[in-house]
């Protein structure tokens, strides 16, 4: 599991053991082995570590985004030499492709912009069926 799923839990437990340290079992033994402030130093310690895996998954995934952004503008620039997808059909046909793989997705932003996309490329609207559109493009002549 992911460090930022396990974190709500293990605050959630730190919080429990903060508002419930008076009727903890063997408190007693805790404070003598560690004083009479173990608990709050306990917990302050694991929320401190919480704070600090949080702050490496942030980082963790800013340095990915930068990289996925890096390479997102490497392939624009790349393509500003070249004709668009209207002007290249070969490029037109293989977006069609990925287009209306994604339009089987679960989640309905996504089928909702391949469906526009899509409208847009075909230039009429098939619906959201991929059924449909798979149709159309297997009567296009080949690129």
């Amino acid at each position: 599991m992911r460090i930022r799923l396990l974190t709500p839990l293990l605050l959630l437990v730190v919080l429990g053991i903060v508002v419930f340290e008076p009727w903890l079992p063997g408190r007693a033994w805790f404070e003598g082995l560690l004083g009479p402030n173990a608990v709050l130093r306990a917990a302050l310690v694991a929320t401190l570590g919480c704070l600090l895996l949080l702050w490496g998954e942030s980082f963790r995934l800013h340095t990915m985004l930068t990289g996925l952004l890096a390479a997102m503008r490497q392939f624009r620039d790349g393509l500003a030499g070249q004709p668009s997808a209207a002007q290249n059909p070969q490029a037109r046909q293989q977006a069609v492709r990925l287009l209306i793989a994604a339009l089987a997705s679960s989640d309905p932003a996504v089928r909702q912009s391949c469906r526009q996309n899509l409208a847009r490329l075909v230039g009429q609207d098939l619906g959201d069926d991929p059924a449909a559109w798979q149709a159309w493009l297997d009567r296009q002549p080949p690129a």
